[in-house]
């Protein structure tokens, strides 16, 4: 697919950092407590902010507000089993401190009802902006409602009668460092447009930081853009069967190996990373910036070898393990069987790249020192580590939901996104 052009990502950029309101002159008094709006709970990230928000003290009210379904199903029955799948208590629907909406963040007043939306903005205190389209073949312009819909929330934030703006927190991703150097840490700050140029969502997620940034400089707004990194099944073991990790898994037995990497990773899981953004929703900081991955990498070899002993097949190196895969694509072409062989050009891709980076699959090493400084669980010198059990947990997960009765998947399914 080709990359996205530079100059749209500028354009889009101003288009949507113009005009900023200014705050008004009047106010009312700080509430009691946090109030937050969190968006996007239905997905995986979005289930484990709400049960993080719902278990803190400090927080009153919590607004999860998201899109209303096309096939009509009620908000609260769709969230409800999105808590269900993931293993997260869906009793906490039940807390009075718990409601949710259903709107749109492009339509005026979100599609709200006006006393709903006005209550909305004298009391919200906090927000935490979770939803956003997954598209790994869109381009940029298929985004615009995304970015459109954070500008609202930067207009909702600066008008709030609070004492201060209501601080917002930007759900990214490391997927704005795509083409960023492989050596060197890449540090918790503003990154080139190339380096998120390669496909729609990082660009997006580029063109949404950098509004955020233009804010911070012009207005009193002080936002935060944490980039979240790879993100692991929780608790449970409930992860997505549409990412590239589980079609890597999903390759051990048919391809009869599993790849292994000296170097380390810093997926975090979805607990950990959603509990950090809870304790990060009211901290800014000179750059606007925390990254959020493990603070405790694991060597990549510690989860191969789990993973390969339940598959009961050997550990090579991933230049090997690319081989096989390539080998195996090129004979069931025109249809692969595996995922692994849909994702093909993007495994090609990283494992080059983790011949010269500082993690495995060529993952970037992420400076995480401002995100420490803000959230107590990433700071904590005894966070617990991603091990084997964890593994066992993810391969029992994807064995009951079928991963390995779906080797037919088309690539349409599948995630590439880092």
């Amino acid at each position: 697919m080709a990359p996205e052009s530079i100059s749209d990502m500028h354009a889009m950029v101003a288009k949507y950092s113009v005009n900023l309101p200014v705050r008004p002159q009047t106010s009312v008094g700080r509430h009691m407590g946090d109030v937050v709006l969190v968006t996007g709970t239905t997905g995986s990230l979005g289930c484990y902010l709400l049960e993080a928000l719902a278990a803190e003290p400090e927080v009153v009210r919590v607004y999860a507000l998201n899109r209303a379904s096309r096939d009509g199903v009620s908000l609260r029955a769709r969230q409800r089993a999105a808590l269900d799948e993931r293993g997260v208590d869906a009793s906490i629907l039940g807390q009075e401190k718990v409601v949710l909406l259903e709107g749109d963040l492009t339509k005026p007043e979100w599609g709200l009802a006006p006393n709903v939306y006005e209550e909305l903005h004298k009391t919200v205190t906090h927000i935490i902006h979770n939803a956003w389209r997954v598209n790994l073949l869109a381009h940029l312009p298929k985004f615009e409602a995304n970015v459109k819909g954070l500008r609202s929330l930067i207009d909702f934030a600066l008008t709030s009668p609070q004492p201060s703006p209501a601080h917002l927190l930007f759900v990214s991703s490391i997927s704005v460092l795509f083409d960023a150097p492989l050596d060197g840490k890449v540090y918790e700050g503003a990154v080139p447009p190339a380096y998120a140029a390669s496909a729609g969502y990082g660009a997006s997620k580029w063109v949404a930081e950098e509004i955020l940034y233009a804010a911070a400089r012009t207005t009193p707004l002080a936002p935060l853009v944490a980039r979240v990194g790879v993100i692991c099944g929780g608790p449970s073991g409930s992860w997505s069967t549409d990412d590239w990790v589980p079609a890597l898994a999903q390759s051990a037995r048919p391809l009869g190996c599993f790849p292994d990497d000296p170097k380390a990773v810093d997926w975090i899981p979805f607990d950990i990373a959603a509990r950090a953004l809870v304790e990060l929703r009211g901290v800014s900081n000179a750059a606007h910036t925390a990254h959020v991955v493990h603070t405790r990498p694991v060597p990549w070899s510690t989860l191969a070898a789990a993973a390969a002993s339940v598959f009961a097949t050997p550990l090579v190196p991933s230049t090997r393990w690319l081989a096989v895969l390539e080998a195996h694509a090129r004979r069931t072409a025109p249809a692969p069987r595996l995922m692994a062989a849909h994702l093909l050009p993007f495994f090609e891709r990283q494992i080059r790249r983790a011949e010269r980076s500082a993690l495995a699959f060529g993952l970037r090493d992420m400076d995480t020192a401002r995100a420490r400084e803000g959230s107590p669980t990433l700071a904590d010198p005894a966070l617990r580590q991603v091990g084997a059990e964890d593994v066992r947990r993810w391969i029992v997960y994807w064995e009951k939901v079928g991963l390995w009765d779906n080797v037919e998947q088309g690539e349409q399914t599948l995630s590439a996104r880092l």
